[in-house]
């Protein structure tokens, strides 16, 4: 059966002599991997529609029972040349990809979630902060993939966060300090502001989210929430992270 779909390229694999397996998320599909045969020979099907970052049209053929299907060849709608030729905006990026690989589900369609990923990666490409850009699509995407953390309120007592509050990655929520019981580990605290914030950047229009200017230490504040809330929804640390501090700290 052949099929189109617009979709961003999230991950790529080169395979035998000419090949590629391809990791896209698509609008009306979601997460599926591909393979396009003779890839890396055949430019006119595909000339740079595979690189990553790319926002695309793809030409797919599917048989029932195959776990990957065929890209006969891609159309560009748009790249993002700016994103490759920096190194924080490649950073950046590519935590922002790793993190839709990891946490998408295989073939669920969630539109909001493709225009959430296409709208920053243009904003990325564009010349906007990069690690605001990071923050903002960990909040949007998480949340329209039901992994929205609590931080408005206690999740003890259900006091307003209008105090500084500790995150708790496990419960993925805030407590309170009077409902804390130490443990003797470092904790992730989250200022008024930092919650602030982080519900201005989950409601606002995608269109007038760079009007937000949040303080270098609220965003470390959420960098650190988020990283704590990842690391228990995947089991894991993106690997991607350490790139990105490591540019961050030049």
């Amino acid at each position: 059966m052949k099929s189109k779909t617009e979709a961003i390229i999230i991950g790529t694999m080169n395979l035998g002599e000419a090949d590629k397996v391809v990791t896209f998320f698509s609008l009306d599909r979601g997460k599926l991997r591909g393979i396009a045969k003779n890839a890396r020979k055949s430019f006119r099907r595909f000339g740079a529609g595979l690189e990553l970052f790319t926002h695309c049209r793809l030409h797919l053929y599917e048989r029932e029972h195959q776990e990957l299907v065929r890209i006969e060849s891609a159309d560009i709608i748009s790249q993002h040349f700016e994103i490759a030729g920096d190194l924080s905006r490649t950073a950046a990026g590519s935590v922002i990809l790793e993190l839709v690989k990891e946490i998408a589900p295989e073939g669920e369609r969630n539109s909001q979630a493709f225009l959430v990923l296409a709208h920053l990666l243009h904003l990325l490409n564009g010349g906007a902060d990069p690690i605001f850009l990071l923050r903002v699509f960990e909040i949007r995407f998480l949340s329209l993939l039901g992994f929205q953390p609590k931080l408005d309120k206690c999740l003890s007592c259900g006091c307003p966060a209008d105090r500084p509050m500790v995150f708790y990655g496990l419960k993925g929520g805030v407590l309170c300090p009077d409902c804390i019981v130490s443990s003797g580990e470092d904790q992730i605290r989250l200022s008024p502001g930092a919650v602030g914030f982080y519900y201005h950047a989950l409601r606002m229009d995608l269109d007038k989210l760079t009007r937000l200017k949040p303080s270098a230490e609220i965003l470390r504040e959420l960098d650190q929430a988020f990283s704590s809330h990842t690391l228990h929804i995947l089991g894991k640390r993106l690997r991607s992270m350490d790139f990105l501090r490591s540019v961050a700290g030049r």
